[in-house]
């Protein structure tokens, strides 16, 4: 006879402020549980505008979402900040700080998500989370679990802190709940893994890696349309970075490489898909090296795999917290050679000289080196984006990583 209850019911929770890489492998798992035989799948998320504004358009419709208003420190901040002068909104925020608003916050969520899991009754939480410490609702959300006796899995999509700082000393009470509270954490990359061991003294047992996914997708316009739109004339070769504007994803070492290209290389062009709080930092070092001619500084563009398919090589040039990034994925999966630095997983999907080149951090000698190589070598774009294709359909392919979750949540 037939079983009236799936299989496996998943809860899935994540709280970011902004649509991160890891929310783009959650978005792969929730539209492919949906097509998998026997699981039923409810999605919370915490409330954030920016977050929000990434997901529209992003989140499969006939996913059963909720959105959670849950109280955060980013949310008095944000209050006490309003139409206050930057010094007095920067004393404020720093005097919400000392605070211990994180732990009644703590607190309050761990009752909230209790409440809805008791609602839900999953077999399995998932939670996804950008970092460690957690986010505070992720880390209640682990906890609230473990009180109700359901089996968590934990996603941590970057190198996880040590206890170096005194904030980080005050997390230590909270990290061992969260620790003894799952069942299964997941990282994105062997580097990441053995960051989280260390940090949580975790058994090999209770960690697994699970690389990120991405669905390649169609560009929306011609290689044509896109490069007229970028007032790119032909014949010019484009290296192209997408990431959010932050100092962590190192965009200001490209900015200086791309400075130091021989002249054969002056008709380069860098194009930036990405926004965030460094915007202001990088067009005033931009207007300083006067190589605004040779810059598209785009923002959020709402078709990046156009922007793959114009690109003639894709560079990553992070100089740390980073784990398993999903841009290398996208543009191995569009056939694009990449650059990247050295940092946490990027040594797991770029096989240097073969699907691009791995370089040291914060070295943008490094970064001509490798530009000039894949960009004034005649066919080495080509093969490496061919081969980075190939790499992407063997080891990061959507069915590989849902059917490796999949097996986790059994």
């Amino acid at each position: 006879m037939p079983c009236s209850r799936p299989i496996v019911r998943i809860h899935y929770h994540t709280d970011c402020y902004w649509f991160s890489g890891s929310e783009a492998t959650l978005m792969v798992l929730l539209a492919a549980t949906l097509e998998q035989p026997g699981l039923e799948t409810e999605f919370t998320f915490r409330a954030w505008p920016e977050y929000e504004r990434g997901l529209r358009g992003k989140l499969d419709p006939r996913i059963r979402a909720r959105r959670l208003r849950l109280p955060d420190p980013a949310n008095v901040k944000a209050a006490l900040s309003r139409g206050r002068s930057p010094r007095v909104a920067r004393a404020l925020r720093g005097g919400v700080s000392m605070m211990p608003i994180r732990q009644l916050c703590l607190v309050w969520d761990i009752g909230r998500m209790y409440a809805e899991l008791r609602r839900s009754d999953p077999d399995v939480v998932h939670i996804n989370n950008g970092g460690f410490p957690g986010a505070i609702s992720c880390n209640a959300t682990a906890i609230a679990a473990r009180l109700a006796g359901i089996p968590a899995l934990y996603v941590v999509n970057n190198i996880a802190y040590p206890y170096r700082t005194p904030g980080r000393l005050l997390d230590y009470p909270v990290d061992r709940f969260v620790a003894r509270s799952v069942n299964l954490f997941v990282t994105g990359s062997n580097a990441a893994a053995t960051a989280l061991r260390g940090v949580l003294r975790l058994d090999a047992t209770r960690q697994r890696v699970i690389p990120n996914a991405v669905v390649r997708r169609e560009p929306r316009s011609s290689v044509t349309e896109t490069r007229h739109a970028l007032g790119v004339a032909a014949g010019a070769r484009i290296v192209l970075v997408v990431a959010r504007l932050e100092p962590r994803k190192g965009h200001r070492y490209l900015v200086e490489a791309i400075t130091r290209l021989p002249n054969s290389f002056d008709d380069v062009v860098l194009v930036v898909a990405g926004d965030g709080p460094e915007r202001a930092a990088l067009e005033a070092l931009v207007e300083s090296d006067h190589i605004g001619h040779r810059l598209r500084l785009l923002g959020e563009h709402a078709d990046p795999w156009a922007l793959y398919a114009a690109a003639d090589l894709v560079v990553l040039p992070s100089i740390g917290q980073e784990d398993f990034p999903i841009v290398i994925l996208e543009a191995m999966s569009a056939g694009r050679p990449v650059v990247a630095t050295r940092v946490a997983g990027t040594p797991d999907q770029v096989v240097d000289g073969v699907t691009g080149y791995i370089v040291e951090p914060r070295d943008p000698a490094a970064l001509v080196v490798a530009i000039t190589d894949v960009l004034g070598t005649p066919g080495r774009g080509e093969q490496m984006g061919v081969a980075g294709r190939q790499r992407y359909e063997e080891q990061f392919a959507p069915d590989r990583v849902v059917n490796s979750y999949v097996d986790a949540y059994r």
